[in-house]
């Protein structure tokens, strides 16, 4: 039996690593091309339904996720099994790092209130090297939904993510998983089908934040 047999396939996307322009932000974000993030489904063999839009400055990280399909409900007990918005975001994108560290993040957001709030942080540490949460009501989210597809617009203060210092350290780690109910969801740089990427910052894929 080959050794490499129970490896997962491994994409190019994971060879290399996926990096995009973040572009600065002089007020909210709005779904305009030089903010959209580029899509990886060809190399992770997915599904396009969403187009994620991602800005900065030094008060916060704004995204704009624009859905292409209805909204239809939330995971009852497991909100991946439901429509949701994940983020994960590494405010040092530190790769050399085999676990979750007091400067990685890990959000949720839905399409309608959860428990009265449409966000909150979710991060799982396995070690001392933590931060505390941020309390949900500090994220500021607006959605807006229709018939055939819903919009998400999400702002996290600068506050709200340990480390964050865009001045300093241009560079953020950073994946996506945006989940959708009865079928398979859609990724940035790593697919969870091969990785548990809430676990493993390492395979996230970097955002550089530029001005230009």
């Amino acid at each position: 039996m080959s050794l490499f047999e129970d490896m997962p396939a491994l994409s190019p996307v994971q060879f290399f690593g996926l990096s995009s322009d973040c572009l600065y932000l002089k007020g909210s974000i709005k779904p305009e091309k030089s903010h959209l993030l580029p899509s990886a489904a060809d190399l992770l063999d997915e599904e396009v339904f969403a187009d994620v839009y991602a800005g900065w400055n030094v008060d916060k990280l704004s995204f704009y996720v624009a859905v292409h399909q209805p909204f239809q409900k939330v995971g009852e007990g497991d909100f991946r099994r439901g429509d949701s918005i994940e983020l994960f975001i590494d405010t040092r994108d530190l790769k050399t790092k085999g676990v979750i560290s007091r400067s990685c993040h890990h959000f949720v957001f839905f399409p309608i209130q959860v428990q009265n709030f449409y966000g909150r942080e979710i991060t799982r540490f396995r070690n001392e090297d933590m931060h505390r949460l941020c309390h949900p009501e500090d994220l500021h989210t607006a959605a807006d939904l229709d018939s055939d597809s819903y919009r998400l617009l999400i702002e996290i203060p600068a506050h709200c993510l340990h480390g964050y210092d865009p001045l300093g350290f241009q560079k953020l780690g950073f994946t996506y998983r945006i989940n959708r109910f009865g079928a398979a969801p859609q990724h940035f740089a790593v697919s969870s089908d091969e990785y548990t990427i809430e676990q493993h910052p390492a395979t996230w894929g970097t955002l550089k934040l530029t001005k230009e």
